[in-house]
């Protein structure tokens, strides 16, 4: 499960290599989901998700319940479920606590939440999630969330990635 989880961070802090190339909210979620599914193939993991190209890495199911899905399916029944994400790129952290809080529920191995802050906001909307995740009943101890933040203000910018394990 490390190498898993280290992969993740790798690979989507990676994406800060394109930061030159990509303009758009909507080709960065493309360019975070690309980078996972990556993971999941590397791992012979099974991926649902919805991006332009239909079949990229027999991406099998298009997108539900979450904006990205990591799973194993040996028969006709979801076995593991390894990841799921929920990525907002609104500043608001209201809209950014309506696509977290989808993720409390998921019995996943790890959490992810891909969101974008201003550097004075980091603290603040990064102890918000945390809060969220100690507080709930829903979350148990051990349970573990990744936080892909993109520092908007920072030099040079880019894909910072936390590992919080609720209870630790």
């Amino acid at each position: 499960m490390n190498d898993f989880i280290d992969d993740i961070i790798k690979s989507i802090e990676n994406l800060n290599q394109e930061r030159n190339n990509i303009k758009s909210d909507r080709e960065w979620t493309i360019a975070v989901k690309k980078a996972l599914i990556d993971v999941a193939f590397n791992h012979k993991l099974r991926v649902c998700s919805r991006i332009p190209e239909d079949d990229y890495k027999n991406n099998e199911i298009p997108e539900w319940m979450y904006d990205l899905i990591i799973y194993t399916k040996p028969g006709d029944i979801f076995d593991e479920v390894f990841l799921v994400c929920e990525s907002e790129w609104n500043f608001d952290i209201k809209e950014i606590i309506y696509d977290f809080e989808k993720l409390l529920f998921a019995r996943s191995k790890v959490r992810l939440i891909v969101f974008q802050v201003n550097d004075e906001n980091y603290l603040e909307y990064k102890n918000t999630l945390i809060n969220i995740i100690e507080k709930s009943h829903s979350c148990l101890n051990g349970d573990i969330y990744l936080f892909a933040i993109w520092h908007l203000n920072s030099v040079p910018g880019g894909f910072i990635v936390e590992k919080y394990v609720k209870g630790e």
